[in-house]
Order: structure tokens, then sequence, then C-alpha cells
């Protein structure tokens, strides 16, 4: 018996030393396939059933390019998208896990995506996506709503550009209640050009963006006109020809600032450079220092 006993002591820490080294190498397999996934984005929360966030998308614009991200979550990766049911708007095609393309045609668009993981689960979505043709600019005269007694400065600005390459105004107010300031007419900013031409109670002016086109909500150019005889409200009215990125199609949009109520009202239609609008008159060319016609 006491020669036995050191017999199974020893294999008995064999089985245990075996043991460990299983447990140990466990762990470590483990930890360098959490550490794998971790630096492959595939870490998702344990028991995490697959799912699609958000249910809405952005809208899209005639002739833009979208681009937007079906986003999913939980399950195992990598995933797997596809249209399920429906079908997307012309020009737009589903890519992996995005939405991309240039739409080319107006209209409201119901499409099912469905994500599959690689558990073979599956989620489906459903999605309306409206297209829309691109809202045309507008011209900002900022006309103040009071009573004007003495000169005022009236700040220009586009506002909802799009690749803008110029525009051309046609500012008008009443010569009996106000009258330009001599060479008070200038840009807002550096980087455009700008030819003016004033008369009596009308203002015209071309401006042309240098080297970049114009986005968003942009300053123009700022102008003062100061009472005739005594205080009145300032009412300012302007066409504007707006020149797309193509140079040939336009907006012709014709605003009114109305001082005394401080109402906006807006019309726009569209065409051909040589169409006409139905706010009057488009501006006409303009002469600058230089002699020059934008």
């Amino acid at each position: 018996m006491a020669h036995q006993e050191p017999q199974e002591t020893a294999a008995g820490g064999a089985r245990r030393a075996r043991s460990a080294r299983l447990l140990r190498l466990a762990v470590l397999t483990a930890v360098a396939a959490m550490t794998l996934s971790a630096c492959t984005g595939n870490v998702t929360t344990p028991g995490e059933a697959l799912r699609i966030l958000g249910t809405t998308l952005p809208a899209a614009y005639v002739a833009e390019p979208y681009d937007q991200s079906v986003q999913a979550v939980g399950g195992l990766r990598p995933y797997t998208f596809k249209l399920a049911e429906g079908a997307l708007p012309p020009g737009l095609q589903l890519q992996g896990g995005a939405i991309r393309g240039t739409p080319s045609k107006t209209g409201s668009y119901s499409f099912t995506v469905q994500v599959s993981d690689a558990n073979l689960s599956t989620t489906v979505q459903q999605y309306t996506l409206t297209v829309t043709q691109v809202p045309p600019p507008t011209l900002d005269l900022n006309a103040p709503d009071t009573q004007v007694d003495r000169p005022v400065t009236l700040r220009v600005q586009v506002d909802n550009a799009r690749k803008l390459e110029g525009l051309r105004t046609q500012v008008r107010w009443d010569p009996s209640s106000f009258e330009l300031v001599p060479d008070s007419v200038r840009a807002s900013r550096q980087g455009l050009a700008m030819l003016d031409q004033a008369s009596k109670g009308q203002l015209q002016v071309a401006v042309v963006p240098l080297g970049t086109r114009l986005d968003g909500k942009v300053d123009l150019f700022t102008f003062q006109l100061e009472p005739v005889a005594g205080a009145a409200y300032l009412t300012v009215t302007a066409q504007t020809e707006y020149i797309s990125a193509g140079g040939h199609a336009f907006n012709r949009t014709a605003s009114n600032n109305a001082g005394k109520s401080g109402t906006t009202s807006r019309s726009t239609t569209s065409g051909s450079s040589s169409g006409s609008s139905s706010g009057g008159s488009a501006p006409g060319a303009l002469t600058g220092k230089n002699g020059g016609t934008p």
C-alpha cells in the first residue's frame, strides 16, 4: 500500500495538469476569437436578434446623387442584403447595405429590404422613398418691417443654392419713396464677380462665383436705399434668373419683401434661357464698368 499511493498521486497530478492546460487553451482561444472579431467590427451583443435600425429614409432629388445606408445589428456577421419586394426609384440600386445612385424620376416608391446573417436568420424592413424635384433657390432681400426714416442697408442672400453657377436679379422699389444711395452696391464676400446697373426705382445685378459654385445659403451683395421725403415703409420686389450647373436650364423666381407686413411671397417657373417668366420680364443684359455682360 505504501508503494501504490505515490503512483496514484502522480496520476492524479498528471490529470489535473492536463485539465489546466486544456482550460488555458480554451480561454486563450476565446480571447483570440473576441480580439479578431473586434478588429473586424463583428462583435455583437450575445443573443441579440438580427434587426434593421431605422424605418425611414431621407428624400431623394432628381439628378442628385443619393447614398444612404441600411444599418443592421445583432445576429452573426457577415450580413447579406437583398430587395425582397417592390422596386427602388429608377436610377437607384441596393449595393450591399446601401441604396446608391442618381434618381431620374419623381414619385413615391415602396419596397422591402431583407437582411440575412451567417446563422441564416433573416429580417425585413419596409421603406417608402420619395423622389422630388430639387427645390429652387430663393433670393432673400431682408427688407426692414418698420418705417424707414434714414438710409437702410439691404443684405441680399441666395438660399437653397445647389451648384449654382450664377444669377441675375432685377430689384425694384417705389422711386417716389426711396432712391439708391450712389456707389452703395457692394459684394458681400470675396470670390464673386459682380456687375450692376441702376436706374430710377430699380437695380440690376449679375453675380458669378469665381472658382467654386454656390451651395446652401450665401451672402451675395448689399445696397443702400434712402427715403426721398420722410419716413416710409419700404417694399422691395425682385425677379431673379438662376443659372444651373449645366449653364442652360434655370429657375426664375419673383420674390417680394414687403416691409410693412413683413411677409415674403414667391412664385417660380422653370424653363430654358429663352423662355418667359410668369412674374414679368426677365432681367436684361447688364453692362458693368468693364463693359462686359455676364
